[in-house]
């Protein structure tokens, strides 16, 4: 039995096992949406796909072209209503990681989050995922807050008004592109597909995705739709290639390192410290998510 014939076989379960994790976000899904983000163990031929989609009507619903399960019709004028929320953000948080990219270190910088879906309240803040230069990490995150700071969009600790405020939500350098084992799992696996690349040096974020390819155990469709997302390259300026040689003193990656953790070990909740890969999440968002996701399972008899 081949993968086409195997989904013929449970392809209501997979599509309610996809449209229950967007669910968790209040994100109906397009048809094409969902075939990429199939939450399957083999990849679909999206022919076959689209064959059975159509026949589901008992426990899927439509409306305005998304799909979404049982009781959850309000869930699409949520989505219409926050892309034009994520479409002004997206506008802002361009403009600003344009800027960003003065420091030489930046290698990369995509939006995470809600945003990166255009998923966006207008009271959110903007989370940010960046790569860095090798052994960089502190003192590129020590200028980004600084950069942030100047301009009036960092989101400090405890800060209840964020909206269109800036989190260095994950820092990570070139020589740990592929995360960790604790974290292939499927919560992250939609972080990191979903991630929005906007600009970059060199070829980071197709080294990225393809240091990652544990994603497609979970997501086994998504490759297609990351490699039509478009990113901007950046050329370095001659002010910037003069500050990168400036910034090679290895002190400054000491004194940044030292003067950062003192601040941070103050208030240490559940992020993740180390020399080559930061993440600020004072929340345990993943298990959140996939405790809601497994509960959902159940409810439908799918677990």
């Amino acid at each position: 039995m081949d993968n086409s014939q195997k989904f013929a076989s449970n392809a209501t379960d997979v599509i309610i096992k996809t449209l229950l994790y967007s669910d968790i976000f209040d994100f109906p899904l397009l048809e094409e949406e969902i075939w990429s983000y199939l939450i399957s163990e083999k990849r679909i031929k999206q022919k076959h796909f689209i064959g059975k989609i159509k026949k589901i009507n008992s426990v899927v619903f439509r409306k305005n072209g998304y799909l979404f399960t049982s009781g959850r019709e309000e869930i699409v004028e949520t989505r219409i209503k926050r892309i034009k929320e994520s479409t002004i953000k997206l506008e802002i948080a361009q403009k600003i990681i344009k800027t960003l990219f003065i420091v030489p270190m930046v290698l990369f910088v995509g939006i995470s989050g809600n945003l990166s879906m255009l998923n966006s309240q207008k009271e959110d803040d903007i989370d940010l995922f960046v790569i860095v230069k090798k052994n960089k990490i502190w003192i590129t995150r020590l200028l980004l807050i600084g950069m942030l700071k100047f301009m009036g969009v960092y989101r400090k600790r405890g800060q209840k008004n964020v909206s269109n405020k800036f989190c260095l939500n994950m820092l990570i350098d070139e020589t740990s592109l592929r995360l960790s084992s604790n974290l292939q799992n499927l919560y992250t696996a939609h972080e990191v597909s979903q991630l929005m690349p906007i600009r970059q040096r060199g070829e980071t974020h197709k080294k990225f995705i393809s240091s990652n390819s544990w994603v497609f155990n979970f997501l086994p469709n998504i490759s297609e739709e990351i490699k039509r997302r478009k990113i901007e390259n950046h050329s370095d300026s001659l002010f910037e290639k003069t500050l990168s040689v400036l910034l090679l003193a290895p002190f400054l990656e000491f004194f940044a390192r030292a003067f950062q953790l003192y601040s941070i070990n103050k208030n240490l909740t559940s992020e993740t410290i180390k020399d080559n890969f930061l993440a600020f999440h004072p929340r345990d968002y993943k298990s959140e998510v996939l405790l809601k996701y497994n509960k959902s399972l159940f409810k439908y008899g799918l677990s």
